[in-house]
C-alpha cells in the first residue's frame, strides 16, 4: 500500500460510491488515497477546522475517511 496525492474531484467521488452515509465535501486543503497494486482503495480528506477557535492556521480536520470494505489497516494508514 503506498500514499498518493489526490483531487478533491476524485476524493468525493470515491467518497459517494463507498461511504455507507456521508456526502462529499465542498472544500479542502488537501487529499490523499491509499493505493494497492494499482487500485485506489481509501481516500482521507482534510479541511479547516468547522470550530472558529481551532481555526489557527497549524490545525487541521480530517473531515472524511473513506476505504473499501476488506483492507486491513487501510484507514490507520491514511490518517498516519
Amino acid at each position: 500500500m503506498r500514499i498518493i496525492p489526490l483531487d478533491l474531484r476524485t476524493a468525493n467521488e470515491f467518497v459517494e460510491e463507498y461511504h455507507r452515509h456521508n456526502k462529499k465535501v465542498v472544500t479542502h486543503r488537501f487529499s490523499i488515497g491509499l493505493e494497492k497494486d494499482g487500485e485506489l482503495i481509501g481516500v482521507a480528506i482534510s479541511s479547516n477546522p468547522v470550530a472558529r477557535m481551532l481555526n489557527n492556521g497549524k490545525t487541521l480536520e480530517i473531515r472524511r475517511v473513506c476505504v473499501k470494505e476488506g483492507h486491513a489497516n487501510a484507514c490507520s494508514k491514511l490518517l498516519a
